[in-house]
């Protein structure tokens, strides 16, 4: 077998006419073959050509191919596909000695006759060969005893491999099988005229053709100007890479690898850049190599990836940087003290009013996303004398899903901070107090129940309508007796507040108070808001045993025939509905023809919504 570098006496291979050119290729020359012997085959007569026969080699020869990759070495059907092709081999061998094959990139050649085609690429025995650059195949007699398998498994192990370095040229110098020879062509462009490496000295213009040891010449410009002009009248100059000394379908990608390759490329577009940005930054922080003005300028780079984190919504990331700059202060890293001051600052300024009042601003306007989780993060890094103003913001936010994001991420920022945020309780502006209240309720940290307390009963309204909220969190007796004789504070808003909480913390002993003022003469003059609260709380917490006063509410009639005001009969039919017991049915069904439209309306849809729970159960 010889080499392509070979440079003894060669004779021109037969490659396929578009791959001829003046130019060298790295072409393995074959020996001239004998005459072959006398027989019945006249060789100068293509119509006597035994064509068959070696097309069926070819097909033998790929399903044995086949049967190498499915079964075992010993298994009966391998050795009988090995045995079918070792006798067609057998039948070539009748009429001649070699086999010389020209290899297309869907099919192979002989003697001018198609013998192999097969145009899917993924089982294509010509594409395997064409690929790695083989153009030509010399078999010779003999191959089928000594040598058959090892090509078998030389091909095998080609299209089994994805490394480029187990291509089919490379494996078969290494084997130098010597009933097999083989003509490859380099798989750089062919056509293309390579040359020494040029002296340093030399300069080359973009597209001027290196001149080395074929002796060609440069084009000139004006030559070349014409032909990358497109100027169908211009001839290329010699030697020019041309656009047809490319073969793209040699290259081109077959579905699987075409979807690979797709796969590759959507994954790099969604690679989030910023993270590996971040990365390479810490990284050149903590290297010693690093001088102080290289630290200064990347600190200052962070100060100004930060709020553009920030204004992308990019928390995860803001906390990120947040987080390395504080430990870069804390571990043993050789920062130089003029960094150490920037990333000072960097966190004073993170954690200024200004800075809180733009993230919260940025929340409610809806450019952060309402992640609990990564905010919560994100405001872990802020100083304590953050808490005041962020507390303050949140009581201003006004879109609910906003503040409650807030809330809940400021909640796991205060998480064994509790005895902290309890000294905003004193603070002078109500706003905060109200926003550390609320905290301390969602914390339910019970050591602030005696200042809650005191709240409810003489701080402002929107300090007392913030210990009504932590009350739902936090119940306990003490804020529960105070909810209680909160009922009779003169605000309205905080009567009805305290009702609903006493009702929904399920303090039983306020059925009693509510029982009074529900038949109280002051009781008739409040608004229906207020009367349907007070009714709903006493139904809740009475259950039962409140049946007969609200009944006495609905149905009574005093001895002149009078009954209770239509709006305060109202609200007791829906109190009853709201108890489950067969004596407050009864009671409704007495008043379900009511003279009154607002009473026989009310009675009405609570015996309708009870028969339809029943139906449906």
């Amino acid at each position: 077998m010889l080499d392509a570098a070979d440079p003894g006496p060669q004779r021109r291979s037969p490659i396929a006419p578009e791959e001829r050119d003046d130019a060298e290729m790295a072409v393995v020359e074959l020996p001239q073959d004998s005459n072959p012997p006398a027989g019945a085959v006249d060789w100068e007569d293509p119509a006597s050509l035994p064509v068959g026969a070696v097309e069926d080699l070819f097909l033998t020869l790929s399903k044995a191919l086949r049967s190498y990759q499915l079964y075992d070495r010993n298994n009966p059907v391998y050795r009988r596909f090995l045995a079918n092709l070792r006798e067609a081999f057998q039948t070539v061998w009748a009429d001649r000695d070699e086999l010389e094959i020209l290899v297309d990139e869907d099919r192979f050649l002989w003697m001018g006759q198609d013998v192999y085609r097969e145009d899917n690429r993924s089982s294509s025995l010509s594409f395997l060969l064409y690929r790695d650059g083989i153009r030509e195949l010399t078999f010779r007699k003999g191959i089928e005893d000594d040598e058959m398998e090892v090509l078998l498994d030389v091909l095998q192990r080609v299209r089994a491999s994805r490394s480029s370095e187990d291509d089919l040229v490379t494996l078969l110098w290494d084997l130098d099988l010597s009933f097999l020879e083989y003509g490859a062509v380099d798989l750089l462009p062919e056509g293309t005229l390579l040359r020494s490496q040029p002296s340093s000295d030399e300069r080359f213009e973009v597209g001027e053709i290196l001149t080395g040891e074929f002796g060609t010449e440069a084009p000139s410009q004006e030559e070349l100007a014409a032909t990358l002009d497109g100027d169908e009248g211009a001839e290329a100059p010699t030697g020019a890479i041309r656009p047809e000394d490319f073969n793209p379908t040699l290259y081109a990608l077959d579905e699987g690898e075409r979807s690979y390759v797709e796969q590759l490329y959507r994954a790099e577009l969604k690679r989030d850049l910023r993270l590996d940005v971040l990365n390479a930054l810490f990284d050149r922080l903590e290297d010693s190599n690093t001088d102080t003005g290289r630290q200064k300028e990347i600190v200052s780079a962070l100060r100004q990836l930060l709020p553009t984190f920030l204004a992308q919504g990019a928390l995860s990331h803001s906390a990120r940087l947040l987080q390395e700059v504080e430990e870069r202060l804390k571990l043993d890293v050789p920062l130089a003290p003029e960094a150490s001051e920037q990333i000072r600052t960097l966190l004073d300024e993170f954690s200024s009013p200004d800075a809180v009042r733009e993230l919260v601003h940025a929340l409610e306007d809806g450019a952060i996303p309402e992640d609990g989780e990564e905010l919560g993060l994100l405001l872990r890094h802020l100083k304590p004398s953050a808490l005041g103003p962020l507390l303050a913001r949140i009581e201003e936010v006004t879109r609910p899903e906003a503040r409650r994001t807030l809330r809940t991420a400021t909640r796991t920022l205060a998480r064994g901070e509790e005895d902290r945020i309890a000294t905003f309780l004193s603070d002078p502006d109500p706003v905060v107090v109200a926003g550390a209240v609320r905290l301390l309720g969602g914390l339910r940290h019970k050591a602030s129940v005696p200042t809650l307390v005191e709240l409810l009963r003489s701080g402002s309204p929107v300090v007392q309508g913030a210990v009504l909220d932590a009350a739902r969190r936090l119940p306990t007796t003490a804020l529960a007796e105070e909810l209680e004789r909160t009922l009779f504070q003169d605000e309205r808003d905080l009567r009805v507040g305290a009702a609903r909480v006493l009702a929904e913390v399920k303090y039983i002993p306020a059925k009693d108070t509510l029982g009074r003022i529900l038949e109280g003469k002051e009781f008739k003059e409040a608004d229906l808001t207020e009367k349907m609260a007070f009714f709903e709380a006493y139904a809740d917490l009475a259950g039962p045993d409140g049946v007969a006063l609200l009944s006495r509410v609905l149905n009574h009639r005093s001895l002149l025939g009078r009954r209770e005001l239509p709006e305060l009969r109202a609200c007791a039919a829906l109190a009853l509905g709201r108890i489950e017991d067969p004596t407050a049915v009864q009671a409704l069904e007495r008043a379900r023809d009511d003279s009154e439209p607002a009473v026989r309306s009310a009675v009405n849809r609570v015996l309708s919504r009870g028969n339809r729970e029943e139906g449906e159960g």
